[in-house]
């Protein structure tokens, strides 16, 4: 199972007087957050398929149920965090019920996943929409590779602003593929467009032009890049070559460069 990145945002180093550079570094913040809370969010649909993580020492469970026999398909798994909330792996606080409903293992052939959202809340904020993978099979480097489909994504933050969004991705599980049960193995990259409204009203997209790299050891994407739009106009973001940092380089239309840390702004 792949492991998505721990809930992280985008931020400038230092206080930017460009109005243009800060609506980036905005859309940056809300594209990362999206991604974050999708990926760590798979993460724990997958902790709890298996019962629980299997590396970590200590762990709050919320009230899982299977409306058929778990192990049998078609089924559906509804995780239930209840009204106060459990707080799992890296502090985050979820409350409300992930409904997952699945046609088959998840490491099966043309398997289909999809998620839902009942009054769901991760560390105060609200998600709503629909997610939907498909296993495609191996591709010929003997890589497992899922097709990821986020329909009417939309996230409410403790301050009321919003942010929705839209997602077609490539998900290859390039290391730990063999050992299922063996998260500590794990590496894969995210590729694929996507598409929304940031906080401040502003329509954003953006596509992976080198795939984002992450690794279950470390909190960061480690390495890949993608071009952000904001009104327009173009900007890359290159998150390294592969060491574990918060750290990103974010190049603005005229050319000049800007070093971006990765941290949870709400």
């Amino acid at each position: 199972m792949f492991l998505g990145p721990v809930l992280f945002m985008i931020s400038s180093c230092a206080k930017d007087e460009d109005g243009t550079a800060n609506d980036f570094v905005t859309s940056s913040e809300d594209i990362t957050t999206q991604q974050d809370i999708l990926d760590a969010n798979e993460t724990e649909i997958g902790d709890q398929l298996e019962a629980g993580l299997l590396d970590l020492t200590t762990r709050s469970f919320p009230v899982r149920t299977w409306l058929n026999p778990k192990g049998t398909y078609p089924n559906t798994l509804t995780i239930d965090y209840g009204p106060d909330g459990v707080t799992g792996p890296h502090g985050h606080v979820r409350k409300g019920k992930l409904i997952i409903d699945m046609t088959a293992p998840w490491y099966e052939a043309a398997s289909v996943r999809t998620v839902t959202h009942e009054n769901f809340y991760i560390d105060d904020v609200l998600v709503e929409g629909t997610v939907t993978v498909v296993n495609q099979g191996p591709n010929p480097s003997s890589q497992m590779v899922w097709e990821r489909v986020v329909s009417d994504r939309k996230l409410t933050f403790p301050s009321g602003k919003t942010i929705t969004w839209d997602a077609n991705q490539t998900i290859t599980q390039l290391e730990g593929g063999q050992t299922p049960q063996l998260r500590s193995d794990d590496v894969w990259s995210i590729s694929g467009t996507s598409d929304g409204i940031n906080r401040a009203g502003k329509d954003f997209s953006g596509a992976t032009t080198e795939a984002l790299v992450f690794r279950f050891n470390c909190p960061w994407i480690v390495s890949g890049a993608f071009s952000l739009t904001v009104d327009g106009v173009t900007i890359s973001i290159d998150y390294g070559d592969g060491l574990c940092n918060n750290a990103a380089i974010l190049t603005l239309p005229d050319g000049s460069t800007k070093e971006i840390r990765i941290r949870r702004w709400w």
